[in-house]
């Protein structure tokens, strides 16, 4: 069979003019690896696959649409999150309009988590709930008449009673057992790090687990249990990447890398006893504060990781402990200043605008953010996302802690007020997102840190390509009411 697997494009986004130069890197960050770990299993068939990343190629919902028009497919594959699902209904509406023999079938966190909503639209006609890995070569098999559709277990489609849900799939157990991803099926050069992330180029993205333990209650994956794939496995990847594409640096973008010392050991002791890698790549990985301790940063340097990042979220310990994180303030400093002394460069994602955040504990999360050996950060604005701990508190307490300001699932990017906390405005949250940034970057001993690290040509050219970041963050804010 020929297959079309699309990451859509986002003619909706920049219709609204909500790509900033803070926001447009996203889109060009990371390959969409769960649409090739898809195709790398239909490869494995001896299906041919198109991969298209609309999003990070810049196309339109027309190009894209003629693109897989031409590859002749048999079906077509669209991927969506939530907050992507706009540009994804789009899409699938131009792609029935030009080839409406072609099967169109959905996946990804969208159609996962809001199944009704997603097929509403009649575009879709199917959806997938769940991880379609070991699904997608039965969902061929049912559009080439093979087996029936009643057969494959997390499928949904549309029948004279209405939306028909197959059981549900179980998650795949053995990790193991998924080829890597098909990153032959996408160049290299379509995506970039954001500057301060650059370290080593070509950069790769992996991921090495599924789900979170964890129940930080704006998250979409809490309750999702923890999997991880095997050291071997992991490393066996790492390698490829470095032997096969030349990769110089590698991000793990999975939610939660560090879970716990045993795991990071045995990864950070097959990395230094393999040549292939020792001192030819180096990595970043995301941590929880409680899984890590100064040894076991340590030994991460040793095996190549320049970079760790922590979702720290606040500096308040009332809105950590609303927020379910799991840690206080005091905590989160003395791991900080581990990663620092171990030469790990920490970063740190904050969110502003909790259901019980305020004025003041919004400058409290700012104080601290300046008062711990921060490399760099990330602020984004809380947004109340469906299934999730956060919007069942929401449902029964609703506008005890504020108001929603939009519902739209298009508007839910963590970039712009959606939610608005009792007593403070949309124009607050922008307002501060803004000067949070400025306010931690623009004072001597940040950019002393980063004068430091400055030892290349290339690290000047990467501070030269984020000064239009910067210049933004200087730049009067905005809302959406102007």
């Amino acid at each position: 069979m020929r297959i079309v697997l699309i990451n859509p494009p986002l003619d909706v986004v920049l219709a609204r003019g909500e790509i900033t130069p803070v926001t447009s890197y996203l889109f060009h960050n990371s390959a969409p690896l769960g649409l090739l770990y898809l195709a790398a299993m239909l490869e494995q068939r001896g299906d041919a696959v198109l991969v298209i990343d609309a999003a990070a190629e810049g196309l339109n919902v027309n190009q894209t649409v003629l693109r897989a028009r031409r590859f002749v497919p048999d079906l077509i594959g669209v991927t969506s999150t939530t907050v992507g699902f706009e540009d994804a209904r789009a899409l699938a509406r131009a792609c029935k309009a030009a080839v409406p023999e072609v099967p169109i079938v959905l996946g990804g966190p969208h159609c996962s988590l809001l199944p009704d909503d997603a097929m509403a639209e009649t575009a879709f006609d199917y959806g997938f709930v769940g991880e379609a890995e070991e699904a997608i070569g039965e969902i061929c098999d049912m559009v080439a008449g093979r087996r029936p559709v009643e057969s494959v277990a997390g499928l949904v489609y549309r029948s004279s009673q209405g939306l028909v849900y197959n059981p549900s799939r179980p998650e795949i157990e053995e990790l193991d057992t998924l080829p890597f991803p098909a990153r032959h099926l996408l160049s290299p050069s379509l995506y970039r790090p954001v500057p301060i992330d650059q370290h080593g180029l070509p950069k790769f993205s992996m991921i090495s687990s599924r789900g979170c333990p964890f129940t930080c209650v704006y998250c979409q994956k809490t309750r999702s249990g923890y999997r991880s794939f095997s050291t071997r496995y992991i490393v066996d990847e790492m390698e490829l990447l470095v032997e096969s594409f030349g990769a110089k640096d590698i991000a793990f973008v999975d939610s939660l890398f560090a879970r716990s010392r045993e795991r990071v050991e045995s990864l950070c002791d097959e990395i230094l006893a393999r040549p292939a890698l020792r001192d030819r790549v180096s990595w970043t990985c995301s941590a929880r504060i409680g899984c890590v301790d100064k040894p076991l940063l340590t030994k991460m340097k040793r095996a190549g990781c320049w970079r760790v990042r922590f979702g720290l979220e606040s500096g308040n310990d009332d809105v950590l402990k609303f927020i379910r994180k799991g840690t206080t303030k005091k905590q989160i400093a003395q791991v900080i200043r581990w990663a620092d002394e171990a030469g790990l460069r920490p970063k740190a994602f904050f969110m502003i605008g909790h259901m019980t955040d305020t004025r003041r504990t919004i400058e409290e999360t700012m104080a601290f953010a300046k008062s711990i050996p921060l490399m760099d950060i990330t602020v984004q604005i809380n947004t109340i996302l469906p299934d999730t701990p956060q919007a069942e508190i929401w449902a029964r307490h609703g506008e005890a802690y504020g108001r929603i300001l939009s519902d739209r699932t298009g508007d839910k990017s963590f970039w712009q007020p959606t939610f608005i906390p009792k007593g403070m405005t949309p124009e607050d949250l922008v307002a501060y997102h803004r000067r949070f940034y400025r306010e931690f970057y623009f004072r001597p001993v940040t950019l002393w840190r980063h004068v430091k690290a400055i030892s290349s040509v290339e690290d000047i050219t990467k501070y030269l390509k984020a000064a239009h970041l910067f210049m933004f963050l200087f730049a009067p804010p905005k809302t959406r009411s102007e």
